[in-house]
């Protein structure tokens, strides 16, 4: 969320929105007015805004946050991450294997030298 922030307050982000929205209401204009005239144009620059918003949320806007993405990544709070996926994977451990003493407790008891007591 915060490269998304950042790349929505980016002015580079909005003058490339600016340009796309320029262009693509250009071109429905221009195409408009060629193929129906006056309400060609009229339509054409309407279909060409609404391509360019399309076209804005869907390629430029996520483009832009994956190219901002590296600087907002703090690297101390993914080493903390880290640090808790470690902690989270060693007490599943702890817990399988207190599962396992209570499951060899209740049931048969293990032999010595048999496969089960690899469990």
């Amino acid at each position: 969320m915060r490269a998304l922030n950042r790349a929505i307050r980016a002015p580079l982000t909005g003058l490339m929105g600016a340009a796309v929205f320029a262009l693509c209401a250009g071109v429905g204009a221009t195409e408009g007015r060629a193929l129906f005239g006056r309400t060609g144009a009229v339509l054409g620059t309407v279909a060409g805004a609404a391509a360019a918003i399309l076209c804005f949320f869907k390629l430029l806007l996520p483009w832009r946050t994956r190219a901002v993405l590296p600087s907002v990544l703090d690297p101390a709070q993914l080493s903390a991450l880290d640090h808790v996926r470690r902690a989270d994977e060693s007490l599943q451990r702890i817990a399988e294997t207190y599962e396992r003493q209570e499951r060899g407790a209740v049931g048969t008891a293990k032999k010595p030298r048999g496969p089960e007591r690899l469990r």
